[in-house]
């Protein structure tokens, strides 16, 4: 499930903490749209044998499973390339207020 996929950041099963900052951080990365559009919600299996999800929402998955991993220093190389303009400003908003340090790897 999406919410495996996440939480195994941390440990699984999730606690309610954890599962309420998984929402939250879902919500703020915009997946808000897609949770709604699931049968399951953030129960739903993803990949290969489950729902598809874009390059995007890939990656914005790698980035939730990054912000719930308790760390000092993130590195997030070329996490955001798959992102539209707007969808960038939304996640880099979210990365930068849930980081204490950041380095972000982009290849121009």
């Amino acid at each position: 499930p999406l919410l495996f996929n996440i939480a195994m950041a941390r440990r699984w099963p999730p606690h309610a903490n954890d599962q309420r900052e998984i929402e939250d951080i879902c919500r703020e990365l915009g997946f808000s749209d897609l949770l709604a559009r699931m049968p399951t919600g953030i129960q739903q299996m993803v990949g290969d044998s489950g729902w598809q999800l874009s390059h995007g929402e890939r990656s914005r998955l790698c980035v939730a499973r990054a912000l719930m991993q308790p760390a000092d220093i993130r590195v997030l190389d070329e996490s955001f390339a798959a992102l539209d303009p707007e969808t960038l400003d939304r996640v880099l908003e979210c990365v930068v207020r849930r980081s204490k340090t950041l380095i972000v790897v982009s290849h121009t």
